[in-house]
């Protein structure tokens, strides 16, 4: 699989896999999402395997005087049959968390294709599941 950061052009791609996920999302939504969020607050990824996408992780880099710097993933989502390739996806997360010098990564909100075997190395915290480097 390939992983990357999704392009403007692949938004399209990225909101129909999240569609999945969030069935009450329309486009403009999206957009205006985007347009008021991304690169600061919230990054598309994308997974993708033969050009085509395949999985979603919606992510966001925060830092707190609790945690410190951490990404935060907020949504994500795989294509049917595509499930067993989400702990890859999860792996590419927390090297591109490293990357950015985050200390941790979090795992919480909404979630399509993921299970708890993917989360090898991540322990409970509040509402989700959090890995420290």
């Amino acid at each position: 699989m390939q992983f990357r950061e999704l392009s403007a052009s692949e938004l399209v791609e990225g909101f129909a896999l999240l569609t999945t996920l969030r069935p009450e999302l329309t486009a403009d939504q999206f957009d205006a999402f985007i347009t008021s969020q991304y690169p600061k607050d919230y990054r598309p990824i994308g997974a993708y395997e033969r050009g085509e996408l395949q999985i979603y992780a919606g992510v966001s880099i925060r830092e707190n005087l609790d945690l410190g710097r951490h990404l935060i993933i907020d949504d994500f989502a795989v294509y049917e049959g595509y499930e067993a390739k989400s702990s890859e996806m999860i792996d590419y997360l927390g090297d591109y968390a490293k990357i950015h010098k985050c200390e941790s990564i979090l795992v919480w909100g909404k979630q399509r294709g993921l299970s708890i075997d993917d989360l090898r190395g991540f322990r409970p915290k509040r509402d989700g599941f959090i890995k420290t480097f």
